[in-house]
């Protein structure tokens, strides 16, 4: 999962717009890496922004439409305001116990974040090219156009009301796997796991065993 570069709104070649306010689109893709499936949750500035609750609520929806899997792996970057804070951390958990389901958080290493979703971004990049954009709505139908096989990318275009507080959740103060000033801290997770139980484990390095969060 990741988030697309903002997306601009109307874009056109017409000089006499280049220098006007744009309405700012944003894109957060989910990619389903055995279904190949591809789910891009989309919203303009007036109805969210790019805080942690309008991604904590596009993850959680997205899974909550299959509760088939007893657990569910979640890649992404280190980003610390998209992917690895306390809100996000709160919503997948409260996810887990709701559901009696397992979630798995492993965060990709700097400099090695490529992922099979940044193929589905290229792609929606390279159908937008040159293409006029007059309205949001045309960036939902370019966008399900880019892709024909498997199936074409699905575009969930998103409202206000559709976003969630998740800090009304929060039950954590913190994600910080050291307490102490030297120890380690955030950005060093590597993986984080959330259980049905309540109970939040850490990973410093992928093949490490599983520790406790200290809470």
């Amino acid at each position: 999962m990741d988030l697309l570069s903002v997306l601009l709104c109307p874009r056109t070649n017409v000089s006499a717009l280049y220098y006007k306010t744009k309405l700012c689109i944003h894109n957060f893709t989910i990619y389903d890496l055995i279904t190949k499936d591809c789910v891009c949750c989309a919203w303009n500035e007036a109805d969210g922004g790019l805080t942690t609750n309008e991604f904590a609520t596009c993850v959680v929806d997205y899974q909550s439409q299959d509760l088939t899997p007893t657990e569910y792996i979640l890649y992404s970057d280190g980003c610390g305001y998209q992917n690895l804070n306390v809100t996000m951390s709160s919503a997948l958990s409260y996810f887990a116990i709701e559901n009696v389901k397992t979630v798995t958080q492993k965060i990709l290493e700097k400099g090695h974040t490529m992922m099979e979703v940044d193929s589905a971004h290229a792609t929606i990049e390279r159908h937008l090219k040159n293409r006029p954009i007059h309205c949001p709505s045309d960036y939902k139908r370019i966008i399900e156009e880019s892709r024909r096989i498997p199936r074409p990318y699905v575009v969930k275009y998103l409202e206000y009301s559709f976003f969630k507080d998740f800090s009304k959740v929060n039950t954590l103060k913190t994600i910080r796997p050291g307490r102490e000033k030297g120890e380690r801290v955030v950005t060093n997770l590597r993986a984080i796991q959330y259980s049905s139980d309540d109970q939040i484990q850490y990973k410093l390095e992928y093949n490490d065993d599983w520790s406790d969060l200290p809470l």
